[in-house]
């Protein structure tokens, strides 16, 4: 299930972020993203989502991130900004299954930044398209980085509860040179590919 907070403007002016640099995620990482994905669905507020699925959705600790990233086999890219971790994603295989950004570094390009890595990578290994189980809230963002719409979804949550959601892909063989792939270089943003794939 992938979420973002996608927060609008109009709070008091911020000062200028430094690059964005995205890393492989590692175990060490894992009470991190977990606090990540707490504070963005947090931050969701007046979302399409009741307050128990809320609840239950960010509830997951790190000891699941430690196993999707293990026996789960989710590859984990972090976003990070003047040090500090700003977002994160997880892609397994073709499906990208979270995108997460902190409330306070949304709409400043940490999701899209995110989900081109996720694009890149996945076609790298092949994949013709990438996939994502999209929060209903997060539908917009994502048909703005060209994932098209399919069928409803419920996406199963601890406690036994369900979140709404809607099934998402994107072809990975169009249009390679578009803008929405063009580098991170380009917008403000600096790729670090040294870091070691995770092992499995």
């Amino acid at each position: 299930m992938s979420g973002r907070v996608a927060t609008g403007g109009g709070g008091p002016a911020r000062r200028r972020a430094g690059a964005l640099r995205l890393r492989t995620g590692s175990l060490g990482d894992a009470p991190t993203v977990a606090r990540v994905m707490r504070a963005a669905i947090r931050g969701l507020g007046a979302a399409p989502h009741t307050g128990a699925e809320l609840r239950a959705w960010s509830s997951l600790p790190a000891l699941y991130h430690r196993w999707a990233m293990t026996v789960g086999g989710e590859r984990y890219v972090v976003a990070e900004r003047d040090g500090v971790v700003v977002g994160y994603a997880a892609r397994r295989g073709s499906e990208l299954t979270a995108v997460f950004v902190l409330p306070r570094a949304a709409g400043g390009g940490v999701g899209s930044a995110l989900v081109r890595h996720a694009e890149r990578a996945a076609r790298r290994a092949g994949a013709p398209r990438l996939r994502v189980l999209a929060a209903l809230g997060a539908v917009p963002f994502y048909a703005r980085l060209g994932f098209e719409p399919g069928s409803a979804a419920r996406a199963p949550l601890p406690g036994g509860t369900a979140l709404a959601a809607v099934r998402m892909e994107k072809r990975l063989d169009r249009d390679r040179s578009s803008a929405k792939d063009a580098p991170e270089k380009d917008r403000g943003f600096r790729r670090t590919d040294a870091a070691p794939p995770l092992v499995r």
